[in-house]
């Protein structure tokens, strides 16, 4: 993909979406730093194409990201909002991001609200919306959005499953809490502090 991508960078340069390939497949080894400059290239091409430059602007704020440029990535996001406020995939990395960052955290109860009355069966975003609220410490609420993610036919990623077991933790429900845990321990998590949460039977923050 990649490759393809750069070869046609030469034979259309001027054109936007040959960027878009080659800076998509350098994300997803991880090559943020790398994918910059093309996402880069890919905005200057896109002024009269608002829709693809709100991408652009949208793979810019995961890689900034990812880079530790927290406020630059916001910065991106932003971008894309103004084009169109409702991109709902935007909204639920916003909002998480954010949850992440423990800042703005009414902006991102906002945001991810809307992913999921958009799309109420999205284990992703019910996640994201769950673990909002957790942040807030409405652990009651997050518990049945929580429970509403993992009841959800999707694959669920270990971190939705160790969320679970953090807010189960929150609500009173230690066994339950463990359970997740271990099962999260089990899909591969490399999350920093889930074998002390699971030796501790108590919940860490990172």
């Amino acid at each position: 993909m990649y490759r393809h991508g750069i070869e046609a960078i030469k034979y259309f340069p001027e054109q936007p979406l040959p960027y878009a390939l080659s800076g998509i497949a350098l994300m997803m080894q991880k090559q943020f730093a790398e994918a910059l400059p093309l996402f880069e290239k890919g905005v200057e091409l896109t002024d009269d194409k608002p829709e693809l430059r709100s991408q652009f602007y949208s793979y810019l704020a995961d890689c900034y990201y990812n880079l530790d440029s927290v406020e630059r990535a916001f910065k991106m996001f932003d971008e894309v909002l103004k084009i169109n406020p409702n991109d709902i995939l935007v909204l639920n990395n916003y909002a998480y991001y954010l949850s992440v960052e423990r800042r703005d955290l009414d902006k991102a109860e906002e945001m991810s609200y809307k992913t999921v009355k958009a799309e109420p069966n999205n284990a992703t975003y019910l996640d994201t919306y769950a673990w909002i609220l957790f942040e807030k410490g409405n652990y009651a609420e997050a518990r049945i959005y929580i429970d509403n993610a993992m009841k959800s036919d999707e694959e669920k990623s270990d971190v939705v499953v160790e969320h679970c077991g953090d807010i189960y933790f929150m609500t009173g429900d230690v066994e339950g809490a463990l359970k997740y845990w271990k099962k999260a321990l089990e899909m591969g998590s490399e999350s920093k502090t889930l074998k002390e949460k699971i030796e501790k039977k108590k919940y860490i923050a990172e």
